[in-house]
């Protein structure tokens, strides 16, 4: 028994080694050269994608938190928003002036304006908005087929 799992872990091993995968968990101190580490790095932080999944994270949290009235929630999630946007565009320079144009420059501060007023009809209207100007936003950068929209369910347990 003890063989046949040996022989079927043989080519597996030797396929890893071929392929440069790790097999440890030291995968970026084991890399050799500071050049070699600072790509392992980059290649993790990827692009502007990694960006939106934190975006579309904390999107939710904020729309419960707006739907709660915890105003204090939300303005903490619609600042770390931008801050996920900001760096993405440190990644992705190319996404800087749709993300200027359509969002930090406009929607972010009368959304952040809203949320201090704690003025519940038009923090509402700028939600509405900030959809349709995120919706504007990925038909500008060739992604018209991610909708923004209301989230049905909560992605965090809190309140």
């Amino acid at each position: 028994m003890k063989t046949i799992f040996l022989l079927l872990l043989l080519p597996f091993s030797q396929l890893l080694a071929q392929n440069n995968y790790s097999t440890t968990s030291n995968w970026l101190l084991e890399t050799k050269t500071d050049t070699q580490k600072f790509k392992a790095i980059q290649k993790q932080f990827r692009g502007f994608d990694l960006a939106m999944v934190e975006v579309g994270y904390r999107f939710n949290s904020f729309y419960f938190a707006i739907k709660d009235k915890n105003y204090d929630l939300a303005n903490y999630q619609w600042d770390k928003i931008k801050k996920a946007i900001t760096n993405g565009t440190h990644r992705r320079p190319k996404r800087k002036t749709n993300s200027k144009v359509m969002f930090l420059d406009t929607q972010h501060k009368t959304m952040k304006t809203a949320l201090t007023e704690k003025d519940d009809k038009l923090i509402w209207e700028e939600y509405s908005q900030v959809k349709q100007s995120c919706n504007a936003c990925h038909a500008a950068e060739r992604v018209p087929f991610i909708k923004v929209i209301d989230p049905e369910y909560r992605w965090q347990p809190i309140r």
